[in-house]
């Protein structure tokens, strides 16, 4: 027993920096509906100006690029701004939070003002874009991770027979104390009552006085602040990792859900709670040799998650609020037979006449396209918003290890693993039968946590991470080849194949009446019930089909890379899968291709080259996430339709101008 309360009392000072941060996400959301899934990641880059000042005294901005567009080399103070030569703690900590201060209120003010009126999709988007772009400008601008000097108090003190370090303590306490200053704020002051009645109604406040653009602004500011707070804090016990730090708003979406995203005080509860917890997990995990290697603390938001979404499911908001909202469009495919022809032949001509690096580039882009179609059809289609399509692809990867190792080869290992991969859509997506928009969300988020942390890490399902050869008939199938020959041209016919037939049945799904009642769920899952559509059937398919889509790509990332790694299907990557579908349009088949163009080392790097790099692009992810922030806010439909779109104006006005006569004479 007194172990168990000592390894609680250890995950007091995670559970303290969980707290500032779901707080934070709770304020974030109060201000503007907006589930920041960035937030975590704005503290995460507070933390690195804040542990680089202290070394250098220059306040970086996040500035990713080391040269702008013609070639032009970067100005300095575009990258970083020299403050003090030998700045103290005290000093450092003050400018660091005016700076997080002003870094929120410059996220609210350029990114999530002009996307207030927009649909849940395209701000749970932008933020994801907000993610990725911090994320890359972190890992660009420090390569060598700043020292983390201590701040707080040292020492430790015994309690239950176990060391509790002081400074975890001192955390917590920072964080309650901070929890009971934002209750009483909000809960007595002009400035919180004001902020509540904008929350609830933003025209009704706006007709008694209340501006809720400069409410927003100042809570965004307030949230920016306690991001930065947290991670600065718990930094110098998890390092300055931007990945894993970015990736706390997890259980601080877990303490929000469990806190209603209304109450402070229930909130910080459930954070300490799930602190407390992921400590114990540690400890249980050291016990059992069985559990050891599996990210059992990781996992668990998402337990938390799915209990507080099927808890408070009724409360969740009626999709037929969002009816009259901008929606991507979801344009009816036409010439699906010649169009799949073409690039039919036009893929085998590549295999059988073109270079080992076209090759290569055409196979990249396919399997990209078949992914992002997971990604088209269930959020495109049905609006279902999910961030797991690469968790997904690599449960179909590992299970064919899995069956390779069992004995059992292609071309039925693949088959098995996306029939298994399926029926994992399924499973993940009955919380979406009753719960929708950044609810499910957060669940398909927590879902890909789960699965890169419990499943990936899994030795038994794991293996020895190798894939047999891919014969059948006789005819090697596999990817190896000697010299010129790599890829194998059969592999890569048979990757066009599966790529252009995954595209002709997503755009037969959605002509044909399957496609249309997605649609109708996606309107208003209200009316499409009215109309007689079942709409838990219609969004439990939409999964099934997206999963579907994924486990062939991850199955074809299997065999392609021969060895399989969870650090190809990191939950990163899926939201850089979201992200670059919904660049090129995220309602159509045509975004799903024009994503597998743009994918690194694809189509496109080919034809601006003429040869693919030994690596992708160092600005890749800060690129998308600058792209994905801009595109949602100017072309909320995607480049491709938009373009489409603009093509059929203008027609449309020529063909509408009046002829003009000539003058007779």
């Amino acid at each position: 027993m007194t172990d168990l309360l000592a390894y609680l009392l250890l995950g007091v000072g995670a559970g303290a920096a969980i707290a500032l941060l779901a707080i934070g996400v709770v304020l974030t959301n109060r201000a503007s509906s907006v589930v920041n899934f960035g937030h975590a990641a704005m503290g995460m880059w507070s933390a690195y100006v804040f542990y680089n000042f202290r070394e250098t005294g220059d306040i970086a901005l996040p500035m990713p690029f080391d040269e702008l567009p013609f070639g032009i080399k970067t100005p300095s103070w575009l990258q970083a701004i020299h403050v003090l030569d030998r700045p103290t703690v005290v000093a450092a900590l003050i400018i660091t939070l005016i700076y997080a201060a002003l870094f929120g209120l410059a996220v609210y003010l350029l990114i999530f003002r002009w996307l207030r009126n927009s649909p849940p999709l395209g701000r749970i988007v932008a933020s994801v874009g907000l993610f990725l772009f911090l994320y890359a400008t972190a890992a660009l601008r420090f390569p060598v991770v700043p020292t983390t000097r201590p701040i707080l108090p040292g020492g430790s003190i015994s309690l239950f027979d176990k060391l509790i370090f002081v400074d975890r303590l001192v955390v917590a306490a920072i964080a309650v104390v901070l929890t009971a200053v934002l209750w009483l704020v909000y809960r007595f002051t002009r400035f919180g009552l004001s902020t509540i009645a904008a929350s609830e109604s933003a025209k009704g406040a706006a007709l008694t006085g209340i501006n809720p653009d400069r409410l927003a602004a100042i809570n965004w500011s307030i949230a920016s602040v306690l991001s930065a707070t947290a991670i600065i804090l718990i930094a110098r016990v998890n390092s300055l990792d931007p990945l894993n730090l970015s990736l706390l708003i997890v259980p601080a979406l877990a303490a929000a859900l469990l806190g209603g995203f209304r109450s402070f005080v229930w909130v910080a509860v459930a954070a300490f709670g799930i602190g407390m917890l992921q400590s114990e997990l540690v400890n249980l995990r050291s016990d059992i040799p069985a559990l050891r290697g599996l990210g059992l603390p990781e996992g668990l938001p998402f337990l938390l998650i799915l209990g507080a979404l099927f808890l408070r499911s009724r409360a969740a908001p009626a999709r037929g609020g969002e009816a009259t909202q901008r929606l991507p469009t979801s344009p009816t495919p036409r010439f699906v037979i010649p169009v799949a022809v073409v690039a039919l032949a036009s893929g085998i001509v590549v295999m059988l006449q073109g270079s080992s690096d076209w090759r290569l580039a055409v196979i990249t882009s396919s399997i990209t396209a078949i992914l992002s179609l997971s990604i088209v059809v269930l959020t495109g289609f049905i609006g279902q918003i999910s961030l797991a399509p690469y968790a997904f692809a690599g449960f179909s990867a590992f299970t064919i290890v899995r069956l390779d190792a069992s004995g059992i080869a292609f071309p039925w290992a693949p088959i098995i693993a996306v029939a298994l991969t399926t029926a994992l859509g399924v499973l993940v997506g009955i919380p979406g039968t009753r719960v929708r928009g950044y609810h499910l969300a957060i669940a398909t988020l927590g879902a890909a946590v789960a699965i890169e942390q419990l499943v990936f890490k899994w030795s038994w399902f794991v293996g020895d991470r190798t894939v047999g050869p891919a014969r059948f008939l006789g005819i090697n199938f596999s990817i190896t080849a000697k010299g010129s020959d790599y890829p194998r041209v059969a592999f890569g016919i048979m990757v066009v194949v599966i790529a252009v037939g995954s595209c002709v049945a997503a755009a037969n799904i959605r002509r044909g009446p399957t496609g249309q009642s997605w649609l109708a769920v996606r309107t208003n899952e209200k009316a499409a019930a009215a109309a007689g559509i079942d709409v838990a059937r219609a969004k439990l398919s939409a999964f099934a089909v997206s999963a579907c889509f994924a486990g062939m790509a991850g199955a074809l990332i299997a065999y392609a890379r021969q060895t399989v790694s969870e650090q190809s299907f990191l939950v990163f990557f899926s939201l850089a899968a979201l992200a670059i579908t919904y660049l090129m349009g995220i309602g159509s088949v045509s975004g799903a291709v024009g994503a597998g163009v743009l994918a690194p080392l694809g189509i496109l790097v080919m034809l601006r080259n003429g040869s693919l790099p030994t690596d992708v692009s160092k600005y890749e992810f800060a690129l998308n996430g600058l792209m994905l922030i801009v595109v949602t806010i100017v072309l909320p439909n995607g480049l491709l339709p938009s373009i489409g779109a603009g093509l059929k104006r203008l027609a449309a006005r020529r063909s509408a101008a009046p002829a003009v006569i000539a003058p007779v004479n």
